[in-house]
């Protein structure tokens, strides 16, 4: 539903003035003809923060050290303040925006900052957890959903530099394996979004979900390439950290397929939740599969890359039916995105002799026809559905 569509109803005399702006609020549908605008100004404003840190490094020898700090701690505060100007009265939401995105920027650059002037460690988790630390209180006091991605994003990196850090409780180790972790986490913000979506904070939830969904897909990817299953071994924080994760992922979603006020019915909801926990088994599978150099001219025609194609090929084409169910172009465009991409993963590891290859594309050339035919049939159905009338309520 858009407000144009709220625009023709209230033309053809169906609803009233009132009704007509009473829809709007309700549904917000007032910001969605600014999205274009949101993405431009939350561009400009991570460009913004980029060139001044870069400005200042070039002329870093020149710059006193007082002029540093009370200059970085200028933009700090006057970027915050400028947001909060500009949102009262939301005259000006798209700007305050901005200004809080480059604010937190300059949060992170003021670490950096005294970091360098006064010597400090130079043990990168610690000065992103800082950062993160500052940062992760602004969306809910905000109500800004950049900012949740921001600090989404801020957590992601912290993670991904203390799995990376040798002296860390969480190190890792295991090179390319760490993907398997951010497709854990990121089923994790699927079902926190799922559950976000159902409080006050509603706003946060979808966002949430979609960011998951993002990180999902990027990260389980590696697990259908032959050469992402080698030799080594993780280690034993990979299993801790990765065996919690799981932990919050399922217990996350379970309680989201519990909440009856969900778009899907009872059965979609189950049928959704374990196809996340099947991947959540295929992530530990890219954890634990291990092949050894000598057997690797094998794996490839054989191995579990194999397994992980069909696998994530079928949650595609769930997540394109649930994106259907639930009236998401975004969720089925996503899905198709990566149907596509394994897809054509799978045809390049194929490659080999003539009569393999053509094989391969005859078998999965009749299949997707039958898929086109089976999603056709099951949109215009869908569609039909959608807009027949309501049956009266009988008392």
């Amino acid at each position: 539903m858009k407000i144009s569509d709220i625009q023709r109803l209230h033309e053809a005399g169906l609803i009233s003035d009132e009704q007509r702006r009473t829809i709007i609020e309700r549904f917000k549908l007032d910001r969605e003809s600014n999205k274009l605008l949101v993405i431009l100004s939350i561009l400009g404003a991570l460009l913004v923060s980029a060139g001044i840190i870069l400005l200042i490094a070039s002329n870093w020898d020149a710059i006193p050290r007082f002029i540093r700090l009370a200059g970085g701690l200028a933009l700090l505060l006057g970027a915050h303040a400028g947001g909060w100007v500009f949102a009262r009265g939301a005259k000006h939401p798209v700007l305050a925006e901005a200004l809080h995105l480059i604010g937190s920027g300059m949060f992170l650059a003021n670490i950096a900052l005294v970091g360098q002037i006064y010597h400090m460690s130079s043990r990168p988790p610690n000065a992103i957890l800082l950062w993160l630390a500052g940062i992760i209180a602004l969306p809910w006091l905000l109500r800004s959903k950049a900012q949740h991605i921001l600090s989404l994003c801020a957590f992601g990196l912290w993670m991904g530099l203390e799995l990376n850090e040798r002296d860390s409780l969480l190190f890792f180790d295991g090179g390319a394996r760490q993907f398997v972790f951010y497709a854990m986490l990121g089923i994790l913000f699927v079902g926190l979004g799922l559950l976000l979506g159902r409080t006050r904070f509603e706003d946060f939830g979808p966002a949430t979900e979609k960011f998951g969904l993002l990180a999902l897909h990027i990260a389980s990817y590696p697990l259908t390439l032959g050469f992402f299953y080698g030799s080594e071994r993780v280690a034993p924080g990979a299993w801790v950290v990765c065996g919690v994760v799981t932990t919050l992922a399922v217990a996350s979603l379970v309680a989201a397929a519990l909440n009856r006020r969900q778009t899907l019915d009872m059965q979609w909801r189950w049928v959704w939740t374990l196809a996340q926990c099947g991947l959540l088994a295929l992530a530990w599978m890219g954890l634990t599969m291990k092949v050894e150099e000598h057997w690797y001219e094998l794996h490839r025609y054989a191995g579990a890359h194999w397994i992980a194609v069909p696998v994530l090929f079928g949650f595609c084409l769930l997540q394109t039916q649930v994106g259907l169910f639930r009236r998401s172009p975004w969720m089925v465009n996503l899905a198709i995105t990566f149907l596509a991409l394994h897809l054509i993963t799978a045809y390049f590891q194929l490659f080999g002799s003539m009569q393999t290859t053509g094989m391969m594309f005859v078998i999965t050339g009749v299949f997707l026809i039958g898929l086109g035919v089976y999603l056709e049939r099951k949109r215009r159905a869908l569609l039909k559905r959608m807009h027949a009338p309501t049956p009266p309520i009988s008392n």
